[in-house]
Parts: C-alpha cells; structure tokens; sequence
C-alpha cells in the first residue's frame, strides 16, 4: 500500500479506476443471479398460492355437493329407495347443478332403483357397481377414479351410503360429477402465458388440465409431480409437454385429488437477462462518470487536510467514534492519523472492558436470583410430595377398615337389599378413594400407575354419582351429554381425578360468581382416532390475563385458603403422560370450557 502512495497521481487514477471496475462488475453479475433466485422463489409462491386457490374453489364445489347427497340421503323416500320420489328429487337437484351430469340410487343387490340425467349426450351405460360397491363395502362415501362415456365426456363419481332407519345400508346414491366443468374453470384462471393448472388424482393421473386437455387427460403425472405422502415445496421439472416450469401444489381438502400449477422458468430467465442488460448500461455511465470524477482527485492534498482537522475538533467536542480512515498522501499526515486512531482504539478498548466488566456482575447477579428462585420451588414442590404421601399413608388405613365392614355387612342375610345398595356404593366409593390416595403417594414418588383400556362413560358416571346430590343443594344442574364409545389406554382413577377437578372447579366458579341457578355440562364424543372431553360451565370465565397461567403449579384464582393451585397442574400432568391434550377456551354464553383429549386404544386390546 506505501508503494502505491509514491506513484505518480496519475499511474494513482488508473489503478484505482481499475480496481473499481472488477467489484462493479462482480455486482453486475451477482446482481442478476440473484434477480432470477428471487423470481424462481416469486414463481413458487406464486404456484402455491394459485394452487391452493385452486384447490379451495373445488373444495368448496366438492362440500357443496357433499351438503346436497346428505340432503338426499337423509330424505325418508330414498332411504326406503322409493323410485318415483327419488327420480323427481334427483331432476330438481341437477337442475340447478350444472356440474352434475347424472344421479344413481342403486341397491345393496346392485340393482338400478332411479336415474336422472341432466347433461345432453350422457350416454353412461350402467356402471354403478363399480363406485357402489366401493360404497357397500366402507359404508362411507367413496370417489372414483376417471370414468370416459362413450360420448367422450369424462366424470367422476361421488358415492354416498344410503341408510335405512336402522342405520343399515340398503343402497348408494352416485353424483357423476362433468370434469368438463372443471376444465372450462380451469381454463378461466388467469395465469402468465404458457403456464398450465392441472387436477389429478391420488394415483397421478390427470383428471382436468387447462393446456392441451384432450392429449393428457388420462395420463400419469411424472414421478416428480405426482402426490407425496407430504406437502411440497415448489420445484421446477420438466413437465409432460417438455416445458421447464416451476411447479407449486395443494391438496383438495374433501377429495383425494392433488392440484398442480406450473409457470414457465423462461419468465424467471427474461427477468435476470433484462437487470443485467440494464446493469451493463449503468456501468457504462459510471465509467465516463469516474473519469470526471478523477479529474478531483487533484485536491486530495486538500482533502485529506481537512479531515484530520474535523477530526481533531470532533474529538476535542467529545465524539470519541474511529477516526475514517483515509489514504494519506505523505507519510507525516498518515503518521497523524495513525496517532489519533491508536489513541481512539485504546480509549474505546477500555470503555469496552469496562462496561463488559458491569455487565458480567448484572448477569452473575440475575443468575443469582435465578438460582434462589429455583431452589424455593424446588423446596416447595418437595415439601408438598411429603405432605401428601403423610396425607396419603393416614387416610388410607381408616379407608380399609371401611371397605372391609362394608364387604362383611353386605355377607349378613338379615341387610335389606336396599341398605346393601348404599354398603356396595359405600364399598365402590371407598375403593375408588384407596385408588385415589394410591395415586397421590405414587404422584408423590413420581412413579406413574399401570394404564388399562377405559371408557369415558365409567368415568362419566362415578364423577357425576358422587357430585349429583351436592350440585343439585346448590341449584346447578349437571348435564351429561355422552357420545363417545371408544377405548382409552389409562388409568381409570387418573381420569376421575382430572373430571373431578373440571367439575369441582365449574361448581365453585358458579358459586362464586352468584350465577344461579347454574348448570355445568360434561360432554364426551369420538373424534378423528381420538375421545375428547369437555366441562362447560355456566360461570364467568377466565379473564384473559390469567389464561396462559392456567396449568402452572400454585396458581389459584381462588381466595386465600379455599384453593392450592394444584388440581390443574396434576391434571395437566395425568393427560400429557397418557399422550393427550388438554386445555381450556371460553364458552359462547361466557362462562369456561375445559377439556382434555386422548388417543383412542385398539379395540382388539381394549
């Protein structure tokens, strides 16, 4: 660098003119590559966001038709599968139903029970088996794959099982749903030239496409394009017709089908060759502009005066920031600059330790805190897991004194039957509460209990037998609206205690708030391969700022003595060991909703 500065001013100019044009140039060219980076990304969102448009326009049509075969096989005439009612029915719904083309019931025998044809030229000869017993043998609704009639025109079929009052499956009711519909939607979508939307099915196969539909509908999608067990992420390929497109795709959410929106590269490639034509341009003004820039340069001596003095004066107001450094043209100024750069870096150099010095004791005392914080709660937590295994090993020997007179009162043959009712509720009650107390000292060990299949029923039941008397004193009624017919894997005592602690927790905020009389429902259904709860109460809520501490350890909206904060935590802690979840959202007439969920068990081991 010092051999640079004993050159002519001259020979100065060209070098440095030289030695700005290769990062000019690198930026040029960095520039454009990152231009058509950007453009590929835009071209992937934008795929995606044309496909899931897509796919959520055939998604709304597909629960639409969903919303009408409900309809009809919800009506009394096509579940007896009268043929004269359903055959007018059938007319007025494709009547207003451009998409479909015909409407089948057939029955379970495969027997054709009513047509209605609404598409001119549908000349479908009869094919219901081939969806219906895809209906007969799932009893659920079906969607097959491509069908061509021998008019050309190309349709899929909606299956719908028909059910008579018994819920038994008599029949099928079939929509042939026009995929020339969807092509002419398709086809509308405005898209930038040569890009192409396209429908398949889980197989791959192409069901509509807005280019060229007539050449590939039928055909398999390329490996690369077909659907994945998983969403992905937009990707250029080499589409059917030998197009490099970037591909974006979404799933249609009520059918097995799979849109795919392709926009050409060449859009990305013309963005990037245009940026750097117009780089090239720029670079050639910035040459005739650095030449009279040059011209300048004459008065660096100047120059470089003057900045050590503003400098000097900058330092002396007390701006203490590095001095910028410049090229010196003799060594005495670059000597002075120097000098006041070393004198700025030594001053900042112990501000700097200085003030790492008085960070380090904040964070060493914030750690400090931390620690002290840690070992209350950990002395806490202690305490209490004493208190209840003590709680837990006293109550339990006068419960087996209880549980066993009961067992020897209801052996005497002179008990009424009805006073051996109240012995074997008493001895059910005291069971449960040994089981209870059993989990609390195992809670306290933090050993977890032995899980069996159980049904929310049985748990349904105990909690609102022992609760029933006490909320009806109070003027709340307790509503049981119980759906749910599958297993779980847990322990039954668990459950109880966490529906105990909703309940409880409901009748006490009712109580609280003075809303009666109140009601509290317990509501339990099957849903998606798993069983849910939920508790809902006719009380105030939770207020907004306590949400998010609902589940913490020692957290009680309650007054001072009639709550510990604990019933929540415990609960939180049953279901996320049993794999479940559980939370709590406000109710629609205001008071709260707590629920929990968990996986369903296998029948077989249930």
């Amino acid at each position: 660098m010092r051999s640079f500065w004993s050159l002519s001013l001259q020979r100065q100019l060209a070098i440095a003119i030289a030695l700005l044009l290769v990062p000019v140039f690198a930026a040029a060219i960095w520039s454009g590559t990152s231009t058509y980076r950007e453009r590929a990304v835009e071209l992937g969102d934008q795929t995606r966001l044309v496909a899931y448009m897509t796919a959520t326009d055939i998604g709304r049509d597909l629960t639409y038709l969903d919303g009408a075969g409900a309809s009809l096989v919800g009506n009394p005439s096509v579940q007896t599968l009268d043929r004269a009612v359903s055959e007018d029915l059938f007319h007025r719904v494709t009547a207003g139903h451009q998409i479909i083309a015909c409407i089948d019931l057939v029955r379970r025998s495969g027997d054709l029970v009513s047509r209605s044809v609404a598409t001119t030229g549908f000349d479908l000869p009869d094919l219901g088996h081939d969806w219906a017993n895809g209906v007969f043998r799932t009893g659920a609704r079906v969607v097959s794959p491509l069908y061509t009639a021998a008019s050309g025109m190309r349709y899929v079929v909606l299956g719908y099982p028909v059910r008579d009052g018994a819920q038994h499956v008599v029949g099928a009711l079939g929509f042939f749903v026009d995929l020339g519909t969807l092509q002419n939607s398709l086809a509308a979508i405005p898209v930038p030239e040569g890009s192409v939307i396209t429908v398949a099915d889980g197989d791959g196969r192409i069901l509509a496409r807005s280019r060229d539909a007539e050449r590939y509908i039928g055909q398999l999608l390329p490996p690369e394009l077909r659907p994945a067990a998983s969403d992905r992420e937009p990707a250029d390929h080499v589409g059917l017709d030998g197009v490099r497109r970037m591909y974006g795709e979404a799933r249609v959410e009520n059918g097995p089908w799979i849109v795919s929106v392709g926009i050409p590269m060449t859009l990305a490639v013309n963005r990037a060759a245009t940026l750097w034509a117009r780089s090239f341009a720029i670079l050639g003004f910035g040459l005739v502009g650095w030449l009279i820039v040059a011209f300048g340069l004459s008065r660096r001596l100047a120059n470089s005066l003057t900045h050590l003095e503003t400098a000097a004066q900058r330092i002396g107001a007390g701006d203490f920031t590095p001095v910028e450094r410049r090229p010196m043209p003799t060594r005495e100024f670059a000597e002075l600059q120097d000098a006041f750069d070393l004198m700025l870096r030594r001053f900042n150099d112990t501000r700097t330790m200085l003030d790492s010095q008085m960070g380090e004791e904040r964070r060493m005392r914030e750690a400090l805190q931390s620690l002290q914080r840690q070992v209350i709660r950990q002395e806490r937590l202690a305490a209490v897991g004493q208190l209840v295994s003590g709680v837990a090993h006293e109550i339990n020997n006068p419960l087996q004194a209880i549980l066993g007179f009961a067992e020897l009162l209801q052996m005497q043959a002179d008990v009424p039957d009805s006073v051996k009712d109240d012995l074997r509720l008493i001895q059910k009650e005291s069971a449960r509460a040994c089981n209870i107390i059993r989990n609390l000292a195992m809670f306290a060990r933090q050993q977890p209990g032995e899980a069996a299949p159980v049904r929310l029923t049985d748990v349904i039941n105990s909690v609102a037998e022992l609760r029933q008397r006490r909320l009806e004193s109070e003027q709340i009624e307790l509503r049981v609206e119980d759906r749910s017919t599958q297993y779980v894997s847990a322990v039954l005592t668990e459950l109880q205690q966490v529906l105990l602690n909703f309940v409880v927790n409901a009748e006490q905020a009712i109580l609280a708030s003075g809303r009666l009389p109140g009601r509290i429902t317990i509501r339990s259904r099957d849903l998606d391969g798993r069983v849910l709860l939920e508790v809902e109460d006719t009380g105030p809520g939770i207020s907004t700022d306590n949400e998010a501490k609902l589940f913490q350890p020692f957290f009680t909206t309650k007054p001072v003595g009639q709550g510990t904060g604990l019933g929540l935590s415990i609960s939180y802690g049953i279901i996320d060991s049993l794999g479940g979840r559980i939370g709590y959202r406000n109710a629609p007439a205001g008071g709260a909703v707590f629920y929990f969920d968990l996986p369903a068990a296998n029948a077989e081991a249930a």
